[in-house]
């Protein structure tokens, strides 16, 4: 249905400006615009809790305000959890919520395409890496080099789980003209 890409500059000016609109997005919308993903304990159980009965380390990529690391850090007290997000705004709001607990979880904020997860997590430390709707927001250039980066940090026998937009999903055919950027790419308007 979207068959025009937008222009190079237009393209240029959305990356360079990416951080900027996620904290705009922050701003305008705090804690209230994703609901709490309850259901990741239960899934989470399910993949990874057979064996050794739950992950001891876990680190949230795009961690948004909390959604998905409050509830889990609530369900499962031997978890530690390192959380980091592209929007400073949004850090601080996992920062500033009651629940935080230095003892259990650090947020900190992380362009995962440029910044080295060395910074701020031990190499080898972490059991499991989650990414909820993460890779749909990197550019297809840079999912490579985001992925070697999280392996840094991932354990030798460590898993990654994810869950994104699925090629023609609704989310994509729904997109309206100005929203593609590449073959598969699209840009929200929120």
């Amino acid at each position: 249905q979207n068959s025009r890409i937008v222009s190079d500059f237009k393209q240029t000016k959305l990356e360079r400006e990416a951080q900027k609109h996620w904290d705009v997005f922050y701003k305008r919308n705090t804690t209230k615009f994703f609901k709490d993903r309850h259901w990741t304990s239960r899934e989470f159980e399910d993949l990874c809790g057979s064996e050794q009965k739950g992950p001891k380390t876990l680190l949230e990529v795009g961690c948004g305000v909390g959604n998905f690391l409050f509830p889990l850090l609530k369900d499962n007290s031997s978890l530690y959890i390192y959380a980091c997000d592209f929007s400073p705004r949004a850090v601080q709001f996992v920062k500033e919520n009651s629940l935080y607990d230095e003892s259990r979880c650090k947020a900190f904020q992380c362009d995962l395409t440029s910044d080295d997860l060395l910074a701020y997590v031990t190499p080898s430390a972490v059991d499991v890496v989650t990414m909820i709707f993460v890779l749909s927001a990197i550019h297809p250039d840079k999912m490579l080099q985001s992925l070697l980066n999280i392996r840094k940090v991932l354990a030798p026998s460590g898993c990654i789980l994810f869950r994104d937009y699925g090629l023609h999903d609704f989310a994509m055919i729904r997109f309206s003209p100005g929203s593609k950027l590449d073959e598969n790419f699209y840009v929200r308007q929120d």
